[in-house]
């Protein structure tokens, strides 16, 4: 599921019908179950993103040192490294510079993104209850029934 997605699901779902707060109250149980779940996803691919990221940096660092099989490089179509192999002290800048290892980081941090997202409304979703409830009150206290 996108981001934007998400953020214009909330959007709706965020929305408390001050006519209906019993039926609203109810709902809340539904609403966390729905963006738990969503987050439980987003966390599993993202721990996939970085067992990619982790196996892509290990064949990257393999290529640029001059490790791999032509076997390997014809499976992901490329040809062989020619630059000077670099240093160990060097290898962090080169990987640092691959654009698919840079791909994968973005996809992580796009990842660690909507976990925040997501985060954020289910924190939203946990005090809708007090929300509701003083709502309820307030209700009470304007039409004159003292509690």
């Amino acid at each position: 599921m996108k981001l934007s997605d998400i953020q214009e699901q909330w959007k709706n779902d965020s929305k408390i019908n001050q006519l209906e707060l019993g039926n609203e109250a109810v709902r809340t149980p539904n609403l966390h179950a729905k963006y738990l779940t969503v987050l439980s996803n987003i966390k599993l691919q993202q721990r996939k993103a970085e067992s990619d990221y982790n196996n892509m940096r290990r064949l990257k660092y393999r290529y640029y040192r001059g490790e791999l099989t032509e076997s390997d490089l014809n499976k992901l179509n490329i040809s062989q490294y020619m630059g000077n192999k670099p240093l160990k002290n060097e290898m962090d800048e080169f990987l640092t510079c691959d654009e698919d290892l840079n791909t994968l980081t973005d996809k992580i941090e796009y990842y660690k993104t909507v976990m925040f997202t997501l985060e954020q409304i289910l924190r939203s979703i946990n005090s809708r209850t007090w929300d509701i409830k003083s709502a309820i009150e307030w209700n009470k206290f304007t039409n004159g029934a003292f509690w």
